[in-house]
């Protein structure tokens, strides 16, 4: 008798301690690609949009983030004129410490087309354009994070993250053209193999408050 007690008393501190440390699940939005979006470089427009939710795994979150972008430069190195254009997913696990900082791992995919054309200027016979072929590309990562979350109030948190990415592409590359920009990634250095850093600011939302301990009755 004394051991089912124990038994069940065990069990009722374990539920209820597991109540109160399970972080909720998170939605959220990044809040810089949109503004980025209107506020640019002169010579090139973006449309940039990316959506996260963080699946609570004991003290750590699963990240699922999957995003849009895409790129009209105007004339650029070598007399190109190139647009980028499409999607990425990255997943991942990271930690929120006691003080919000953030780390974490993740991996990513993105899957893009990529297009444009060679621009000479003429001061005799006009302009002459070459259309660059329609590729179709595929980019393959992992990101490092590093970052700080802060509470806004009881159900929304601001964080703000930096990251660092290396990623292998394939797909045809037009005859050795270097990649330019990469969805999900942004502007690259590199061949094959690129690498590049960014930031992000992300609104994020909590779905459900954390529970509190009940009666066993309720």
């Amino acid at each position: 008798m004394k051991s089912r007690l124990l038994t069940i008393g065990l069990l009722l501190v374990f539920s209820v301690s597991f109540g109160q440390n399970r972080p909720s699940v998170l939605i959220g939005l990044d809040v810089l690609k949109p503004v980025f979006s209107v506020v640019r470089p002169s010579h090139n427009a973006y449309r940039l949009a990316e959506a996260t939710i963080k699946i609570p795994l004991s003290t750590n979150y699963l990240s699922i983030a999957g995003g849009y972008a895409s790129l009209q430069s105007d004339t650029i190195s070598r007399n190109m004129r190139l647009h980028d254009e499409g999607y990425y997913l990255k997943v991942g696990v990271e930690n929120v410490g006691p003080g919000g900082l953030v780390l974490g791992c993740q991996g990513l995919v993105s899957l893009y087309r990529q297009s444009g054309t060679y621009f000479f200027k003429g001061t005799t016979f006009g302009d002459y354009e070459s259309p660059i072929p329609n590729q179709a590309n595929a980019a393959i990562g992992v990101e490092g994070l590093l970052g700080h979350q802060m509470a806004l109030s009881p159900r929304f948190s601001l964080r703000l993250t930096g990251r660092i990415t290396t990623a292998a592409l394939f797909g045809p590359k037009d005859g050795g053209m270097p990649p330019y920009f990469v969805p999900g990634i942004g502007h690259v250095a590199g061949n094959s193999l690129v690498y590049s850093v960014g930031v992000g600011i992300h609104l994020l939302y909590q779905l459900h408050l954390r529970p509190t301990a009940t009666s066993i009755h309720d």
